[in-house]
C-alpha cells in the first residue's frame, strides 16, 4: 500500500478512536434520530441542466494540493455551487490531509436543498453512524480499503440508516467486489490511491465494464468539458468535480463551461 495512503488511514483511525472515547458507540447509536434524506440517486438520474449530473466537491486541501481554500469560505462556496446549478454537493470530511470536518455535513444541509455526499476513508461502522447523525444523504465506500465482506456489510448498514452508499472503484478487482454488494451506485475514481496519478481514459474503460443496472459516476481528473464528455460517452450518469472547481475563479462560469 502507498505510504501516503497508509498515513491517511492511520490518522483516520486515530481520529475516530478519539471520537469514540468522547461519544461511545452505544451512545452514538441511541442518539440517532429520524432524519429525512434527500435522494442522491434521483439527483444523478435527473440532472437539472444538461445531460449529465454534476457533483460539486468541497475540499480545502489534498495530499497533492496543500491549500485549496479556507474553511471560512464553506457557506459562500456552497451557495455559489447551488447558484451554478450543480445537482449535488460532495464534502471531504477527512481532517489531516483534506482539512475537512464531519460537522461540515450538517452545516451544508442547513443552507442548501441539494443532496450531500460525505467523502471520507471509511473503515469502521462508527463512521457510517456519524454520517447518518450528520444527515448525510450519501456516503463514499472505497472498495480498495475494505474486504468483500466488510464492504457488503457497510453497504447494508448505510441503506438501513437511509444513506445512499456510493462504492468507489479503481480497477477490475474493485469492480468484482462492488458487484457482490447491493449498492446501486458505482463510481470510478480516475485517481489511483497508490500512486495518486490521474488517468481519465483508463477510468472510462473501467466505467464501460460496469453493468448497466448500476448508476455510474466518474470521479476526479476533470479540468474541462473534454473529460466530462469522455465520461458521458461511456455511460456515466454523473461526474464529480473537485480540485479544478476549488481553483476556479468564477464558479458559475466554470460549471457552465464543463456542462454537456
Amino acid at each position: 500500500m502507498h505510504s501516503k495512503l497508509e498515513e491517511i488511514l492511520s490518522k483516520t483511525k486515530q481520529d475516530f478512536a478519539k471520537r469514540k472515547q468522547k461519544v461511545p458507540f452505544e451512545v452514538l447509536k441511541k442518539s440517532m434520530g429520524k432524519l429525512k434524506s434527500r435522494s442522491f440517486i434521483n439527483a444523478m438520474r435527473n440532472p437539472k441542466l444538461g445531460t449529465i449530473a454534476i457533483i460539486g466537491e468541497v475540499k480545502f486541501a489534498s495530499p497533492t494540493e496543500f491549500q485549496l481554500g479556507s474553511q471560512d469560505s464553506l457557506i459562500v462556496r456552497i451557495k455559489e455551487y447551488e447558484a451554478a446549478g450543480v445537482d449535488a454537493v460532495s464534502i471531504v470530511t477527512e481532517k489531516n490531509f483534506f482539512h475537512g470536518d464531519p460537522v461540515f455535513v450538517a452545516q451544508i444541509k442547513n443552507i442548501t436543498p441539494l443532496p450531500v455526499l460525505e467523502k471520507d476513508f471509511i473503515v469502521d461502522e462508527y463512521q457510517i453512524y456519524e454520517a447518518a447523525k450528520s444527515a448525510a444523504d450519501a456516503v463514499l465506500l472505497i472498495a480498495k480499503l475494505l474486504s468483500k465482506e466488510k464492504l457488503s456489510l457497510f453497504v447494508e448498514l448505510a441503506k438501513k440508516l437511509d444513506i445512499e452508499p456510493v462504492v468507489e472503484i479503481n480497477n477490475e478487482l474493485d469492480l468484482e467486489k462492488a458487484k457482490t454488494t447491493t449498492a446501486r451506485i458505482i463510481a470510478v475514481n480516475s485517481r489511483d490511491l497508490h500512486s495518486f496519478l490521474v488517468d481519465v481514459d483508463q477510468a472510462c474503460k473501467l466505467i464501460h465494464k460496469i453493468p448497466d443496472r448500476y448508476i455510474k459516476l466518474g470521479f476526479s481528473g476533470i479540468s474541462s468539458r473534454i473529460e466530462v464528455e469522455k465520461y458521458k460517452q461511456v455511460g456515466a450518469s454523473g461526474v464529480l468535480i473537485g480540485t479544478s472547481l476549488m481553483k476556479a475563479r468564477n464558479i458559475i462560469d466554470y460549471i457552465e463551461g464543463v456542462r454537456v
